[in-house]
């Protein structure tokens, strides 16, 4: 709250004179002229101590590190959401690596021409036979189908420690890169080289069949996954639910599921970042207190506050959002903590969509969301017009960078692909199916003969 001789109309005194003091504070400390700078913010800071700018420079007048953290600890105290506070008391704090921090205004640049990085792997070999072994969904065990040796995989239920700080990592470039190098390795069993796409972490040897887990420089620069979704089901269990899926709806062909071939399916698991946090929205309308016939029109304010969890935005550019969003919802709940464990013998891929992008259409769909049904929530019953909505403040937002199962590919019929989804966790759909022509010819004429039925039942009624 603002002390009692503080008014927050821009044209007042005090808010002016507050204004010329921290705007030549700021000039002050960008000149170097420290002590000057001290005495103009500590002079607007008796005007408003809740002005989070006045802490935040008063910071950088200073080299003592306990001073700074309690000038920072003001300011975030002043405004929680004031990133630059926020990053600022991490820095103090140590606990973010100012090396990894990109200059402010800072953008990344793609690599011109990525080049194949050297890999390093890790091989899944029976310690029985020496054969390679397989993560097995059903059993959740790694299992080697020669011998028949098993061995436990630990799987952690997540809690709030797997959630990760979104201010803590946006400032560093980790946020803003995304994977282009291919990567090369060296097969450790037989010797073959082999050039994986970018972002592809796990892999096959294609001459003898050893399952390993693979990290480049590039690879290893990025966010690594927090937690993880497993499979529920095989390729037969999905190809399954791809068949009664193909045998429903209206104006699909009647042989579709019988008459479909060359069905593929390819399972991975594919990343997704999810993001938790609070939205507040401030809002403004006039009310009418007065009647219909006399109004009487007074401005009302407040704000809508929105928790929200678990907002899914793919790692993936390529990744259809309306595919996507029409096979969920995943079973978040039943993630474990990520471990290479998990992946022996599936291949996993990592993100080109970076954190930072991601991040902002998370926002988006929360905001859209909120607004969308705003204006009708806000006193209901209440007469009201010109309502409008300021910028949200954005607080507590934190992600998870998480590896969940899809099966995706695609089938023929009359000669044309078409590509599906599969949710690799409860086996619903998604995807484009042929639409016979017949039927929507047939549905058109009917709706043409209702109209004419309908303007002549008009014509002669009010003839």
């Amino acid at each position: 709250m603002h002390p009692p001789a503080f008014t927050d109309d821009s044209s007042s005194i005090e808010a002016r004179e507050l204004e010329q003091h921290i705007q030549e504070g700021i000039t002050a400390v960008k000149n170097g002229n420290l002590s000057l700078a001290r005495s103009l913010l500590e002079q607007a800071a008796l005007i408003n101590s809740t002005d989070p700018r006045i802490w935040i420079w008063l910071s950088a007048t200073t080299q003592d590190l306990q001073e700074r953290r309690t000038y920072l600890e003001r300011a975030v105290a002043a405004d929680p959401s004031n990133a630059t506070a926020k990053r600022g008391l991490m820095l103090v704090n140590q606990t973010l690596d100012e090396s990894q921090l990109m200059p402010e205004g800072a953008s990344y640049s793609p690599q011109e021409e990525p080049a194949a990085q050297e890999a390093v792997i890790k091989t899944y070999l029976c310690p029985n036979c020496g054969a390679s072994i397989t993560f097995d969904i059903q059993e959740t065990t790694l299992v080697c189908q020669f011998c028949g040796f098993t061995g436990k995989v630990d799987q952690h239920v997540i809690d709030e420690s797997s959630d990760q700080v979104l201010d803590m990592t946006l400032p560093t470039g980790r946020a803003h890169r995304w994977a282009e190098n291919q990567s090369r390795i060296t097969c450790e069993q037989c010797g073959a080289i082999i050039i994986l796409p970018p972002g592809q972490t796990t892999d096959s040897c294609p001459y003898c069949a050893s399952n390993r887990f693979v990290a480049s420089q590039s690879l290893m620069e990025l966010v690594d996954p927090q937690v993880i979704g497993l499979f529920k089901m095989d390729a037969q269990a999905a190809g399954n639910s791809v068949k009664a899926w193909l045998g429903k709806g209206f104006f699909a062909p009647d042989d579709l599921a019988t008459q479909h071939a060359g069905m593929q399916l390819h399972p991975a698991y594919y990343p997704f970042w999810i993001f938790d946090g609070t939205l507040e929205v401030p809002w403004f309308y006039d009310a009418n207190e007065g009647t219909s016939k006399l109004p009487k029109w007074e401005t009302r304010s407040g704000s809508k506050f929105e928790m929200f969890k678990n907002v899914l935005v793919p790692g993936l550019r390529k990744l259809s959002s309306v595919d996507i969003a029409a096979i969920q919802p995943f079973n978040l709940d039943e993630m474990v903590e990520f471990s290479p464990d998990f992946l022996p013998g599936w291949v996993a891929l990592t993100y080109d969509h970076p954190l930072a992008d991601a991040s902002l259409q998370a926002r988006e769909i929360v905001i859209k969301k909120v607004k969308r049904t705003l204006a009708s929530e806000v006193d209901p019953q209440q007469a009201k017009r010109n309502f409008s909505t300021g910028a949200g403040k954005w607080s507590g937002l934190t992600y998870k960078l998480a590896l969940l199962p899809l099966f995706i590919g695609n089938y023929a019929y009359q000669g044309k692909r078409y590509r599906l989804y599969v949710n690799g966790q409860t086996g619903k759909v998604s995807g484009a199916k042929p639409q016979d022509m017949v039927k929507m010819v047939l549905l058109m004429a009917t709706g043409l003969v209702l109209l004419i039925v309908i303007l002549a039942f008009l014509f002669l009624l009010f003839r």
